[in-house]
């Protein structure tokens, strides 16, 4: 058997320090990374509002709104009282999209944004009330057709005006 005794020799590695000189380069390399990306981002429109786009969109559903509105509020007068009752929920309907989107626009450039006075709103709702509740009741609704049919256009021209178009 044999003993050693005393100093072994430690075979090993020794690591030696690879690193660059300057110890901000990996970090600059990310933050110019993430820079990049940013800019490429904002440059397609990802993560930020496009004012002329918001403003092409929300002329073109005010326009399509209206537009059906019109149409079902022109429809009334060809029909019986059941379809009737269909076509003003209809009307209602796009009644409050262009009273959304004008709240919308508030939201997005305060009061100054505002397209259409809340009046304007609440006139057509009261007439839709009023020709339902006549219609229920069996009344005459001749009247409140002429009023909504006078609303509607008028919200027409609103729109028209809003969107930059001549009216009547």
């Amino acid at each position: 058997m044999i003993h050693y005794r005393g100093n072994r020799k430690q075979k090993g590695y020794r690591y030696q320090n690879t690193r660059s000189s300057s110890p901000l380069l990996p970090i600059l390399v990310i933050v110019g990374i993430l820079v990049a990306a940013f800019v490429i981002f904002r440059a397609s429109g990802v993560g930020g509002l496009n004012e002329e786009n918001f403003t092409n969109q929300r002329n073109a559903k005010l326009r399509s709104e209206v537009q059906y509105a019109l149409a079902a509020t022109n429809k009334l007068s060809r029909l019986g009282a059941s379809s009737t009752t269909i076509e003003l929920s209809k009307i209602r309907q796009y009644v409050h999209g262009v009273e959304l989107i004008n709240e919308l626009n508030v939201s997005m450039y305060g009061e100054v944004g505002r397209l259409y006075a809340q009046s304007v709103f609440d006139n057509i709702y009261t007439i839709l009330d009023t020709y339902d509740a006549k219609l229920a009741s069996g009344q005459k609704v001749n009247d409140s057709l002429n009023a909504l049919t006078e609303a509607i256009n008028d919200l027409n021209n609103r729109t028209n005006g809003v969107l930059g178009f001549e009216t009547e």
